[in-house]
């Protein structure tokens, strides 16, 4: 789960601006690196920046780039290590193509593989890399076989080529000296949307990870790129889409529930709209499996920061459909707002540190209270562990736990950091509710059940959920070869 940005300007003005500030607002996206790309037709350079740690801080000094063309990236690590040299984009110099890319490629052993036998190797650890050598190998392969043909044609075609061979998740921007691409899995795992803005004199396009990155930036989104697509847009700002390979659409549900910003779009409506229907339909789940335990609730408390509006719309329900109800709703959990977001962390160690060091609880607002706590998931546990210590040690009489997601009991390869069962506590009790309740330590837990979930915050719409019932559609390999014939 990454942040990324591709934009292309009118007139010859510089993107490294725009692409810092969609960088900006994508950093929930990904904290541990970021990067950019230009390419400048003036002068015929181009240039590669990246670093490890936030992008406000790495794109600061970068303000005198010049370059009408370019791709920006902030990450969280799926694949590979960490360090400088799996930081993204990528730029491949024999091919001209830089690259950028969210999900996880799950068959770069085999790209691997087949390298060898060429001689060849990959430069990094990051599956990126690795995307990015597939396209400009096939680019090549076609250009060989007719050298007149148009870049575009070139391009989509090895798109086309990368999107059938390569397995797992890939939303990807791609920058040449000619122009700006941007392509989708087939089942469009990870989203991307595209913007346009016509202010004169900063007419520009952009491709990014949400619609927040272009709202806050002046561009007016025109869609969300559909699964399978690709597109090019030129200088003139025309843009050309095609879809190329597209199978049934499988965005991510969790992006709904914890990773996008509530204040972005995607399949249709507000994040902050999905995350108020969980909430209702929480509440209303509630009601039907345990009426006896509403009357217990004096406090209604969200673990910021995703849950909160779905925290307010479970209050709110409960508050209107039970008379007998009593309850109130506030936040007395503060979380460090530079803390960043503790699923985030690349090994348990630091995760169990981040969440010693991110959250307080006001002791005087729960002492003697039944509480019920709303997170937006429980993978690990990490995170709803540490709370419920810190709510039974503020004096909380009762510490009920809800959550906005079902039970999570399998591991994900479409760009989620979960790569095996055992991180996970869902798994670990084979599911069981009573066991999961007794390790946190709470007095009853809820999951939000998948088949309501589905009927009532997604509104039936096709989505992937396969780490809540292990129906994956990802394939681990490419039944025959992923490169070109030499």
């Amino acid at each position: 789960m990454c942040g990324i940005v591709g934009v292309i300007s009118k007139d010859g003005r510089s993107v490294v601006l725009d692409l810092g500030n969609g960088a900006h607002f994508l950093q929930h996206r990904g904290p541990a690196y970021a990067g950019l790309f230009v390419f400048d037709p003036v002068h015929r350079l181009a240039a590669l920046e990246k670093g490890e740690g936030l992008a406000d801080d790495i794109f600061k000094p970068l303000g005198h780039l010049r370059g009408d063309v370019g791709i920006a990236h902030t990450r969280y690590k799926t694949h590979g290590g960490g360090g400088i040299s799996n930081a993204q984009p990528f730029f491949d110099p024999m091919a001209s193509l830089a690259l950028a890319h969210n999900g996880h490629i799950t068959n770069v052993h085999q790209v691997e593989a087949e390298l060898a036998v060429r001689g060849q190797a990959l430069a990094s650890t990051c599956d990126a890399d690795a995307l990015l050598r597939v396209v400009a190998l096939w680019l090549e392969h076609f250009r060989r076989l007719d050298p007149r043909v148009a870049e575009r044609e070139l391009v989509f075609a090895a798109v086309a080529e990368a999107q059938q061979r390569l397995a797992g998740a890939f939303s990807a921007v791609l920058s040449t000296p000619n122009g700006l691409y941007a392509f989708r899995d087939p089942h469009g795992f990870r989203p991307m949307v595209l913007g346009r803005r016509r202010q004169p004199g900063r007419e520009a396009v952009m491709v990014a990870s949400e619609t927040l990155a272009l709202e806050q930036n002046g561009f007016e989104v025109v869609e969300e790129v559909p699964h399978g697509a690709a597109l090019v847009i030129d200088r003139e700002l025309e843009i050309e889409e095609r879809v190329l390979v597209q199978r049934d659409p499988r965005p991510c549900a969790f992006e709904l529930i914890y990773f996008a910003d509530v204040e972005s779009r995607m399949m249709g409506d507000r994040i902050r709209s999905f995350r108020w229907r969980a909430g209702r339909t929480l509440a209303m789940h509630l009601i039907e499996t345990a009426p006896e335990l509403v009357a217990e609730i004096d406090l209604v408390v969200p673990i910021p920061h995703s849950p909160i509006p779905g925290a307010e719309a479970f209050a709110q329900k409960l508050e209107k459909e039970v008379e007998s109800a009593a309850l109130q709703y506030a936040t007395p959990v503060s979380k460090y707002r530079f803390g960043g977001r503790i699923f985030m962390e690349e090994t348990q160690e630091a995760r169990d540190e981040a969440a010693m060091l991110d959250f307080r609880v006001d002791a005087k607002a729960v002492e003697g209270r039944s509480i019920f706590l709303i997170d937006d998931s429980i993978v690990r546990g990490t995170n709803a562990s540490r709370i419920v210590r810190a709510f039974r040690a503020a004096g909380a009489a009762k510490v009920f736990f809800g959550t906005l997601w079902p039970m999570v009991i399998d591991s994900c390869f479409q760009g989620i950091n979960t790569p095996t069962q055992k991180e996970l506590i869902g798994a670990r009790f084979n599911g069981d509710v009573e066991e999961v309740r007794a390790e946190l330590g709470v007095d009853a837990l809820f999951y939000m059940p998948e088949e309501v979930f589905v009927a009532n915050v997604l509104k039936g719409a096709p989505a992937c959920m396969a780490c809540t019932n292990g129906k994956r559609a990802v394939k681990f390999e490419h039944s025959g070869p992923v490169l070109p014939p030499q």
